[in-house]
């Protein structure tokens, strides 16, 4: 299972890419996280793309290793997380 440090880095800029626009208020940000606790509102229920762990089975697993594609995922949240650090 990918860890998630649940910073909620990613959600915040959902509104980037294209997968997530749909998803994002006008700010960016998903319209489903939860500000206050940097959680999702529709966790267990939440898209593909945000399920790491689903979304890798569904469609990467026949291109990388799910190392591969968790070490990915951890390089891109740690930019995020960089990201904010410089934004404060």
């Amino acid at each position: 299972m990918f860890h998630c440090t649940q910073c909620g880095e990613c959600c915040k800029r959902v509104g980037m890419t294209i997968w997530g626009k749909g998803m994002a208020l006008p700010s960016g940000v998903c319209k489903w996280l939860d500000l206050t606790t940097n959680r999702c509102k529709i966790y267990a229920t939440r898209p593909l793309m945000c399920n790491v762990d689903a979304s890798y089975e569904e469609i990467y697993s026949s291109a990388m290793s799910r190392e591969q594609f968790y070490a990915l995922n951890e390089a891109e949240c740690i930019k995020l997380q960089a990201m904010s650090k410089n934004c404060s």
